[in-house]
């Protein structure tokens, strides 16, 4: 991945800076430099999914189409008022899902699985510090939410997305040993900071193009009051949406 390119090249021309500027006394400002340069590399790759520096994540598609994905829920509230829309207009979408949301209303991932939409696992706690856990407490996460989903369908889901686009070595790890594949966006509709669902449509519908993974939140009542006018939007720009699976074609479960 290109952490290692980074982090290689990074020590070459460290260990090259001290043999030719160590007798003129700016070594140690040139050191600071590149350790300055690797740190904000670094941190730009971890916040940036699409970037694929820690790992290779799925961010667009290979067809002539877009595909609408849902972070964070289930939520009794809203979920319910999108899987309405989505059934009206006839589209199936993807639900990244909290694990420990999914346990907690099992009959709303049910709906979600037999109205013929995907589900992937979106780690259990969604913990605003999970990109700092330990690879074993990170493989437990994932693993308890992978279970959780698998208990209440009788599925067990390929699709990962990382809680907030955050990565690390150690997602890495985890991901492979799971045989999980990352999935990312490359349309953000910025749904969690909108203040009316104007903002929503505007924004994905200025940028969303085809082989697009777009980025929503079924736990945003804002959300939901923007899909009927999106999805109207997007299939009079000529848009075709599809299921996440045949956009990127991969399967999205486990084969028994």
């Amino acid at each position: 991945m290109k952490h290692n390119i980074v982090t290689g090249t990074a020590i070459t021309i460290f260990a090259l800076s001290g043999i030719i500027f160590w007798e003129t006394g700016f070594a140690w400002l040139i050191f600071i430099f590149i350790a300055l340069a690797y740190l904000a590399l670094t941190a730009y790759g971890s916040f940036n999914i699409q970037a694929n520096y820690f790992l290779k994540s799925i961010n667009t598609g290979k067809r002539k189409s877009i595909a609408l994905t849902f972070d964070d829920g289930p939520d009794p509230d809203t979920t319910p008022k999108i899987l309405d829309i989505l059934k009206e207009k006839g589209v199936k979408a993807t639900f990244f899902v909290i694990g420990k949301r999914a346990e907690k209303y099992p009959e709303l991932l049910r709906r979600i699985d037999e109205e013929g939409h995907i589900i992937g696992n979106h780690s259990y706690s969604h913990h605003t510090m999970i990109a700092f856990f330990s690879k074993d407490k990170l493989a437990k996460d994932l693993e308890h939410c992978t279970s959780i989903i698998s208990g209440i369908l009788g599925k067990t889901p390929k699709f990962y997305r990382p809680p907030f686009g955050v990565t690390n070595p150690r997602y890495a790890r985890v991901l492979r040993e799971q045989k999980l594949d990352s999935v990312g966006w490359s349309v953000r509709s910025f749904d969690t900071k909108a203040q009316n669902k104007y903002e929503i449509i505007n924004r994905v519908m200025s940028k969303v193009r085809a082989r697009d993974i777009v980025l929503l939140h079924d736990n945003r009542k804002v959300t939901a009051d923007s899909m009927e006018d999106l999805i109207e939007h997007c299939l009079q720009k000529g848009l075709k949406i599809e299921p996440l699976s045949k956009l990127i074609q991969r399967e999205p479960y486990e084969e028994n």
